[in-house]
């Protein structure tokens, strides 16, 4: 039996500058416990790194603030990845319109945490000056040509992608260290600097509406924008389902399932079959390092997987033509142009006012769709590097030195050239670390943790012990406003994407996150709950791309609602109804 009362293999040293940490935000993109290899390899000291010198380039920090030997702004307790709290309370003390506390309400909702306490250094002049320099540089910007040019850069790469199965061992895990020291630390600084760039348009934008007392106005004025990145899957998607309903052929391809679906068409020589392998593999190489968890060393690719977004085009196939995301995009369009007209008209006496808010508006028109491009590039160029490991996985599974292909995630980055030279001395780390792992990402961790005071591993609870009382009849669930709209229909919880084949038309869709990997399901539901997330997460901004309502951080929704209850979702207001 593995002790996990011990440090995980990769756990971090908290911060006692920056005592607080919470699991809100990353539980998203990290809901198990963390490889070695994505912790040295991905996240941890690389993504530290960045993560840093964008809250410089932000005007929020001074680099010497930061140790330099160790991680700050993420911390790993027990293999679970956390956000260090305190550092967001020292952001939102710096920042011009914004306060600790405001930051406690934006990640954490209504949960408790710690108190705030003060420190010397967190509200220092320089930094907000600093900081306004950013607010109106962001608030003038009428483009993000960096972004566009990181775009072609992430083509190009994976144009150029080299031909992993003739390549040595080690020349595979150079090309995964060329990758990530040369190209990706770019992608991944600008992605985390867009996010807090982000968050400064949505937040101006809803002060700006605060006096018209309309919930959900904001939301409805980011809606139906065009060109986001993260809901492109769904329009090819949507295509190829097209495509399978006007071919018998396809159809009962489909309709004998997806498990195998992949290798059957390959194998068929109709002329249907190839067309849509055709189409798909091209769909493949625009979309394919696009999957949940899309940070780990292990996620599962639609590139490697294709069942998963065959069977999303399998459900998607099944939809009315008004699901059609160009179709509801326009309509979308339309009635945000109309809605724009409203406000407008009421602020006509208001000419300051109404000036202020057109030009935030376009503010929005670049970064929505600039975040999102912003998250595909970097998952684009990570991809390039994670698949020389994945190969070096499947030779030393065929060659009967790992058990399966993923042992390989078990090793730390700086191991793989030890490993390359001696394998067969890895083989009881690998086995004792995956023991390790398991039982760990059995376990429900703490959301909120101070430095000094983590609770005994062995007191985290079970997650299959966390029973919560389902949801009755007339409760109403609150979260956060997404895109607006109300749906009734019977809900069908999903906790993973390879699970979309059961999501019938009309059903509401209640999954536990939301990332990109997601996305395209949400074509095939009437509404979307979800159990975490923020106005400017990948749910909410695809949702508002395809008219979707949608209702974001409705706390543990995956297990206080059942498959089939009745459900009204009102994507304005932020609630779920139980029927």
């Amino acid at each position: 039996m593995v002790d996990i009362t011990r440090p995980w293999v990769v756990d971090n040293e908290l911060s006692q500058r920056w005592p607080v940490y919470t699991r809100a935000n990353v539980g998203e993109v990290s809901s198990t416990a963390a490889t070695p290899l994505f912790w040295t390899m991905i996240g941890g000291p690389p993504a530290e790194r960045e993560w840093k010198q964008a809250l410089v380039e932000f005007g929020a920090f001074d680099l010497d603030e930061f140790r330099s030997d160790t991680i700050d702004i993420q911390g790993l307790v027990h293999g679970y990845v956390y956000l260090n709290l305190s550092n967001l309370r020292t952001f939102g003390a710096r920042m011009p319109g914004a306060t600790p506390d405001l930051m406690d309400r934006t990640y954490l909702g209504d949960r408790e945490a710690p108190a705030y306490v003060p420190h010397p250094d967190d509200e220092t002049p320089e930094y907000t000056e600093r900081i306004l320099a950013t607010v109106q540089r962001v608030l003038s910007e009428a483009g993000r040509p960096d972004v566009e040019e990181h775009r072609l850069l992430a083509e190009k790469l994976r144009g150029e992608r080299p031909d992993y199965a003739s390549m040595s061992d080690d020349d595979l895990v150079a090309y995964e260290r060329l990758v990530m020291n040369e190209h990706y630390p770019v992608f991944i600084r600008t992605h985390l600097r867009m996010v807090y760039e982000g968050s400064i348009v949505a937040g101006a934008l809803d002060q700006a509406l605060a006096g018209f007392d309309e919930p959900g106005l904001a939301v409805r004025l980011m809606s139906g924008l065009g060109n986001i990145a993260s809901a492109a899957p769904n329009e090819a998607m949507w295509t190829l389902g097209r495509m399978v309903n006007t071919s018998p052929v396809l159809s009962a391809a489909f309709e004998a399932g997806v498990g195998d679906l992949d290798d059957r068409l390959r194998a068929s020589s109709h002329s249907d079959a190839v067309a849509f392998v055709a189409a798909f593999d091209d769909f493949l190489y625009r979309f394919g390092s696009r999957s949940t968890q899309e940070w780990e060393a292990n996620a599962k690719t639609w590139e490697a997987f294709p069942a998963i977004p065959l069977g999303m085009i399998g459900r998607m196939r099944l939809q009315d033509d008004d699901k059609n995301p160009s179709v509801q995009g326009e309509r979308l369009r339309g009635e945000r142009e109309a809605l724009l007209g409203r406000v407008r008209s009421d602020l006509v006496d208001q000419p300051e006012a109404l000036a202020g808010l057109e030009a935030l508006l376009k503010s929005v028109a670049v970064y929505s769709p600039a975040r999102e491009q912003s998250k595909t590039n970097t998952i684009r160029v990570l991809h390039e590097a994670r698949l020389p490991i994945t190969e070096l996985g499947r030779r030393y599974a065929a060659r009967g030195v790992f058990e399966h292909a993923d042992d390989i995630t078990m090793l730390r980055e700086d191991e793989l050239d030890a490993f390359v030279k001696d394998p067969a001395s890895f083989a009881d780390v690998i086995a004792e670390r995956w023991e390790w792992w398991k039982a760990l990402s059995e376990l429900e961790p703490p959301f909120i943790l101070e430095a000094g005071k983590v609770p005994p591993v062995e007191t985290w609870p079970k997650r299959a012990d966390a029973a919560l009382s389902v949801a009755s009849p007339g409760d109403v669930l609150t979260g956060l406003s997404a895109c607006a709209g109300t749906a009734t229909g019977r809900a069908r919880v999903i906790l993973d994407p390879e699970d979309a084949t059961d999501l019938e038309p009309g059903e509401i869709l209640v999954a536990p996150w939301t990332d990109p990997g997601w996305t395209p399901i949400f074509t095939s539901a009437a509404a979307v709950v979800v159990n975490v997330g923020s106005s400017m997460s990948h749910a909410a901004i695809v949702s508002r791309e395809l008219g979707i309502p949608c209702v974001l951080a409705v706390r543990d929704a995956t297990k206080l609602i059942q498959d089939g209850t009745l459900l009204t979702v009102d994507g304005a207001a932020g609630t779920v109804t139980v029927g």
